[in-house]
C-alpha cells in the first residue's frame, strides 16, 4: 500500500508541475486540464509483490499436500526463483496449477509494460529565425492540444458539449520544409494571405498579437491559445463533419483550430517575428486539413483505428 501510495504521489506532482514556459490568453488552463489517461500504469513492484506472495502461497500448498515430498519442494521453489527474478512480469505462473494468469488480477499474460519506443524527432533546422527551443514549444504544444483533443475528455465545444474522443489522429513532428514556407509569411512584416501554390502540399494559420510588451514565447503562446480557443468559442457539429457552411461563418468560425486539429496533419512547421509595434506568426500545416465534407477526425475509440496500434500516453498515434 505504500508503494501505491508513492506513486500516485509521483504522478500527481508530474500533472502540477509548471510548464516551462508562462502560457497567456488561458492557454495553460488549456494544457493543464488535461485528465490522467485511462490506460493503467501497470507498477513492477507492486506486481511483483503480489506475484512473489502468491508463488510462495502455492508452493508452501503444494508441498504440505505432495506425496512425493522432495520433487513437488523441488518444483515449488522453481517456481518461486523464477517468479522473484521476473522483476515486472505480467503473469507469474503458479508452481502447482501453471496457468497463464496473474496473481493480482488474472489478466492474461502481457509484455506491454515492457515495449520500447524510439525517442521522438526533436526539432533541428539550424539557426534560421527560430531557437529549437521555440520549434519545441510550438511542436509540443500542438501535441498536447491534440491529445487532450483525442481523448474526449476536456475540451468543450460551444452549443456542442465535450468534445467527442479520436478514433484516429496522428503526433505531429517538425518539418523545416514547413518552416521555411511560414518564413515566406512573416519576413515581410505584412500580414495576408499567399497563393497556396506558393506553399504546395501545406496550409497556413497566421496570427498577429498587436503589442510588442511580451517575448517571442509569449506571442507564440497567444497565437496557439487564440487558434485552439475557437473551438470553445464558436463550436463544431459534434460527428466532426467539416461541411462546406464551415468556410461561411464569418467571424464565428472554426477553420484555424481546424487545421491544429486535423486527423492527418502529421508535419509542421512555424515562425514568428517582431515587426515594429506587433507579433506575426504563421504556422505550416501538412497535408492541410479542412477538407469539405470530410472529418476533423473520426469520432471513436481513443486510438482504437492506430495504424499500427500503437497509441502513445497523448493518446496520439505514432507513425
Amino acid at each position: 500500500m505504500r508503494i501505491a501510495s508513492s506513486e500516485m504521489l509521483a504522478q500527481a506532482t508530474a500533472v502540477m508541475r509548471p510548464a516551462k514556459y508562462a502560457l497567456v490568453f488561458n492557454l495553460d488552463a488549456m494544457l493543464t486540464s488535461r485528465i490522467a489517461p485511462s490506460a493503467p500504469n501497470i507498477s513492477g513492484s507492486a506486481t511483483t509483490a503480489a506475484a512473489t506472495t502468491a508463488a510462495a502461497t502455492t508452493a508452501a500448498a503444494t508441498t504440505a499436500a505432495a506425496t512425493t515430498a522432495a520433487a513437488t519442494t523441488a518444483a515449488a521453489t522453481t517456481a518461486a526463483a523464477t517468479t522473484a527474478a521476473g522483476g515486472g512480469g505480467a503473469a507469474a505462473t503458479t508452481a502447482a496449477g501453471g496457468a497463464d494468469t496473474t496473481a493480482a488480477g488474472g489478466a492474461p499474460e502481457t509484455t506491454a509494460a515492457t515495449v520500447t519506443r524510439k525517442p521522438w524527432p526533436k526539432p533541428n533546422c539550424g539557426a534560421h529565425t527560430l531557437t529549437n527551443g521555440l520549434r519545441t514549444l510550438f511542436l509540443n504544444t500542438h501535441n498536447q492540444l491534440r491529445g487532450l483533443l483525442a481523448r474526449g475528455q476536456t475540451q468543450t465545444s460551444a452549443g456542442w458539449g465535450i468534445a467527442p474522443p479520436a478514433a484516429l489522429m496522428y503526433r505531429m513532428k517538425y518539418s523545416c520544409n514547413a518552416e521555411s514556407y511560414a518564413i515566406q509569411y512573416v519576413s515581410s512584416c505584412q500580414p495576408r494571405v499567399l497563393p497556396e501554390y506558393t506553399h504546395p502540399g501545406h496550409k497556413v494559420n497566421t496570427h498577429v498579437l498587436r503589442t510588442v510588451q511580451t517575448t517571442e514565447a509569449g506571442a507564440i503562446q497567444n497565437a496557439m491559445a487564440t487558434w485552439w480557443g475557437q473551438l470553445a468559442r464558436f463550436g463544431m457539429r459534434s460527428n466532426m463533419m467539416f461541411y462546406g457552411s464551415e468556410n461561411r461563418r464569418g467571424n464565428r468560425n472554426v477553420l484555424k483550430w481546424a487545421k491544429m486539429a486535423w486527423w492527418n496533419n502529421k508535419e509542421i512547421g512555424c515562425a514568428v517575428r517582431k515587426c515594429g509595434t506587433f507579433f506575426y506568426t504563421a504556422c505550416m500545416y501538412s497535408p492541410g486539413g479542412n477538407r469539405v465534407n470530410q472529418h476533423v477526425y473520426k469520432v471513436g475509440a481513443v486510438c482504437s483505428d492506430c495504424p499500427k496500434g500503437e497509441c502513445d500516453g497523448q493518446a496520439l498515434c505514432r507513425w
